[in-house]
């Protein structure tokens, strides 16, 4: 009777992953608590269960709960520190219904732990992929290496906060810059700005930045160019695609001789705004610069540096800033050509390949339609 009982109860539970699997193409996965080595059973449950929890944030497959497994332990009479065979994960593996297994070890040896993982499949026993990773120090920093290999582990590259915390690097907030939408001026006009926007804002000092070359691969891997992603929620999208904490977005707009800035900064996990930031500008583009520039501070909740700010008081004092420019601008066209032969505005991570040659929708020869929406600022 107790036979049947949980022959039933495992006949339930393959059942039910089944139905979870026809209803999410992506593959199945179960994680068997680690095999310690000169590390206690606690240790070795914690750090996997943050595997666990951060290979579920990859979204990348459908990851087995914890007291599914449990439970089909229980079952055959096993404790998931018992299990540390192949033979035995993949026997788990089978009652639990899913394509795969992940199990390893952690071991160490003086002053150095050691981490090796697998994923294999279940229906064959060949391993679909092996990660490791040697860590010296406190075994706290465990931590950030099993969330490094969770990702690792179903063949993504971790993000980017991940890379910085193992580096030490964890005070700063990590951030990516999407170009801004041209309202008005050319796209290859909007680059160049927004390539001002993120030099200044990674001169700043308070934040991790992740270049313009990243953002092309990410946004290339969708199908995308750089002037496509201007919703928030492609915004959103490429962020979690980046591992990044903030996006910055936003939009430059011209209107006869005036200009409109409009920035926000959203957290990517929330999606919630952490500041929006706008700025009317009627004037000559050296001071449209500037603009842009105490904006890349602003939007941070800094003080900008006396230098900008005696700058902007001097294009006001000289009546730049209401002056009335009908001619080319100058300064812009030669940023815009810096930035054709790679000398141009921002050199993080790959550089600013904003493009090259002259822009062909100057400000002083476009004409525009309806005037921009932009956001209201709380």
């Amino acid at each position: 009777m107790v036979k049947k009982a949980i022959y039933s109860k495992a006949v339930f539970i393959f059942l039910f992953t089944a139905f979870v699997i026809a209803q999410d193409a992506r593959p199945t996965v179960a994680i068997l608590d680690f095999e310690g080595q000169d590390i206690s059973v606690q240790e070795v449950q914690t750090l996997t269960e943050r595997m666990r929890s951060e290979i579920g944030a990859t979204n990348a497959v459908r990851l087995i709960e914890r007291k599914a497994i449990e439970s089909i332990m229980a079952e055959q009479g096993l404790a998931q520190s018992g299990c540390v065979t192949d033979e035995c994960a993949a026997e788990v593996g089978q009652l639990l219904g899913v394509q795969f297994m992940v199990n390893g070890t952690i071991g160490k040896l003086g002053d150095k732990y050691t981490i090796d993982a697998k994923m294999f499949s279940v229906e064959t026993g060949a391993a679909e992929r092996t990660v490791s990773a040697t860590h010296e120090g406190d075994v706290s920093g465990l931590l950030v290496e099993m969330q490094i290999l969770a990702w690792e582990i179903v063949g993504l590259q971790a993000p980017q906060r991940l890379r910085l915390q193992r580096a030490g690097e964890i005070d700063k907030p990590t951030v990516a810059v999407l170009d801004f939408e041209g309202r008005g001026i050319s796209l290859l006009e909007a680059q160049t700005l927004t390539d001002r926007f993120t030099t200044a804002m990674n001169k700043t000092g308070k934040v991790q930045m992740v270049g313009r070359g990243v953002m092309s691969e990410v946004l290339e891997e969708q199908g995308l160019e750089s002037g496509d992603c201007t919703s928030e929620e492609c915004a959103a999208e490429v962020g979690a695609m980046l591992g990044v904490e903030f996006m910055v977005n936003g939009a430059i707009g011209k209107l006869g001789d005036t200009y409109t800035i409009d920035v926000k900064m959203f957290a990517v996990a929330t999606g919630a705004a952490e500041n929006m930031q706008s700025v009317t500008y009627q004037g000559k583009v050296d001071g449209l610069i500037v603009e842009i520039e105490l904006l890349s501070w602003t939007i941070l909740g800094l003080n900008p540096p006396k230098d900008l700010i005696k700058k902007q008081r001097r294009y006001a004092e000289s009546g730049q800033m209401t002056a009335t420019d009908d001619g080319p601008n100058w300064l812009l066209y030669g940023l815009i050509g810096l930035a054709g032969i790679g000398g141009a505005a921002i050199a993080l991570g790959g550089g600013g390949d904003s493009g090259g040659g002259g822009g062909d929708g100057g400000p002083g020869g476009s004409d525009i339609g309806e005037p921009p929406t932009f956001p209201t600022v709380p």
